[in-house]
């Protein structure tokens, strides 16, 4: 088995690791994992064109969110997508305030519909 086949656990992904697509093209660096890493839920990953500062990103080169059945492999410091690098030029631009969002398996059905009602509800700490 080659490098470019191991893949190792998707909680090892580390900001500013490589991200290539599947035609081997450069495509960016991780910017954030994105999952549950207690529940052991991986969603995907937000990327960017380029390193640099996070405020250079909320300005200029906004994160790109791609899901997680579009990784191929995960190797150290390297992710490779399924998605050619024109296919991963459309990428859509990550929320993340949308994965704050997600509510535990727990949650009770008042708490699922207020949070429909007013996708803020919960956020703010009422302890």
């Amino acid at each position: 088995m080659s490098d470019e086949q191991t893949t190792i656990a998707w909680t090892a992904i580390e900001t500013h690791w490589t991200v290539l697509s599947s035609d081997g093209e450069e495509i960016g660096d991780v910017y954030a994992v994105v999952g549950d890493r207690q529940a052991d839920i991986f969603n995907g990953l937000a990327l960017t064109r380029r390193g640099g500062p996070a405020l250079v990103h909320e300005v200029v080169d906004k994160p790109r969110y791609v899901a997680s059945e579009q990784v191929a492999s995960i190797r150290p410091g390297v992710v490779v997508l399924r998605l050619t690098a024109e296919a991963a030029e459309r990428l859509p631009e990550h929320d993340a305030a949308e994965s704050l969002r997600i509510l535990p398996d727990e949650a009770s059905l008042g708490e699922r519909l207020r949070r429909r009602r007013d996708p803020g509800a919960g956020d703010r700490d009422e302890d």
